[in-house]
């Protein structure tokens, strides 16, 4: 938190508080109230004349900053007689340049996903910081940091639908408001929709697919559903107690994609995959899991082993089986019987 310094009438003031005055003559009103911010909140109390030699303007530009600062931005900004300067009368938590709505919010979130195609790269490194200002510098009405929001929703893949964008919005509201939710469920393997009621913890994009990881009070456990299979939302005003322990990359670690099991329920299975040939250097390209460790065995990288930590086999099984021949299950035992289950089922299918 940062505490602004109490108006004391004997202590003394930080040395060297300015610096060397900056080149250039533009000087634009958002940048001055910044400057005159972050001289007022270290105590050095300035006034209009040490301001205007620093920022370069004329004391008259300063005195119409810090009127707006205090008339239009309610910052507490006051001039001690004693000191001769500007100084804060309360603790300044956070500078409220501007608003965030919720519609807001989901923008800034749609456009930090068009970030993904270009991860790694310096434009990408550019725009998601500034991206990370701009939500640093507007708390407003959505009072959440960008880093706050990344515990709220997670980005593995792209592939955004535009029907999601309102179940994401809906859902983000929820979820920072503490509101339990309720909706109509279609799971994969029923026929028709059940009624469930939900606590929201968090919302991820994963695997070019939305889903929402939210805690089910009647089945007592956190629970994972897909956007697209929603229909019926509501924002409930029942309020819930969000679980301080609760991680989503915790929770999402023990499963190879969206599916995550208890481990203390089913236990850690050591996966050990060999793959050759293309798909040797691909897989070796990239992270699949938290958990991988990829050993070479050849020396020009067209035979690899893959190895992870897991706490479920479903969705490692139809990653092995994608790779077809050049894929081979070393262990555990269980996914390699999974495998050849599903073969044997895939051969009599195609006749």
């Amino acid at each position: 938190m940062i505490k602004s310094p109490a108006p004391s009438r004997s202590r003394s003031k930080p040395t060297e508080p300015f610096g060397p005055p900056r080149s250039g003559t533009s000087r634009p009103a958002l940048w001055r109230v910044m400057e005159i911010h972050k001289m007022v909140r270290g105590g050095y109390y300035p006034n209009c004349t040490t301001l205007a030699q620093v920022i370069e303007v004329t004391p008259k530009t300063i005195q119409r900053d810090v009127s707006f600062m205090r008339e239009q931005l309610g910052m507490p900004i006051a001039y001690d007689e004693l000191e001769h300067g500007f100084y804060y009368t309360r603790d300044v938590n956070e500078f409220p340049l501007l608003q965030l709505t919720r519609h807001d919010v989901v923008a800034l979130f749609l456009a930090k996903q068009a970030l993904e195609p270009m991860r790694g790269t310096r434009l990408e490194r550019m725009l998601a910081a500034s991206f990370s200002k701009i939500a640093e510098a507007c708390p407003g009405e959505v009072t959440i940091q960008w880093q706050d929001l990344d515990e709220m929703f997670t980005v593995k893949a792209v592939g955004v639908l535009s029907a999601d964008v309102p179940l994401f919005s809906a859902l983000l509201d929820a979820a920072m408001a503490r509101r339990e939710v309720s909706f109509d469920y279609l799971k994969l393997t029923a026929t028709q929709p059940e009624s469930r009621t939900v606590q929201p913890h968090h919302v991820g994009q994963i695997e070019h697919g939305w889903y929402l990881l939210a805690y089910d009070p009647q089945r007592k456990g956190m629970r994972t559903f897909a956007l697209q299979r929603m229909t019926n939302l509501t924002v409930l005003k029942t309020k819930f107690t969000r679980d301080p322990k609760f991680s989503a990359r915790d929770h999402l670690g023990g499963g190879f994609g969206v599916w995550n099991h208890d481990a203390e329920a089913t236990g850690r299975k050591e996966v050990c995959i060999h793959f050759y040939d293309y798909a040797a250097r691909v897989v070796a390209e990239r992270r699949w899991h938290a958990s991988q460790v990829i050993k070479p065995l050849k020396e020009d990288g067209s035979a690899i082993e893959f190895q992870a930590s897991l706490t479920g086999l479903e969705e490692i099984t139809r990653w092995v089986l994608s790779w077809g021949s050049k894929a081979k299950v070393v262990g555990p035992p269980e996914l390699k019987k999974r495998v050849r289950a599903e073969l044997v089922k895939m051969t009599a299918l195609n006749g």
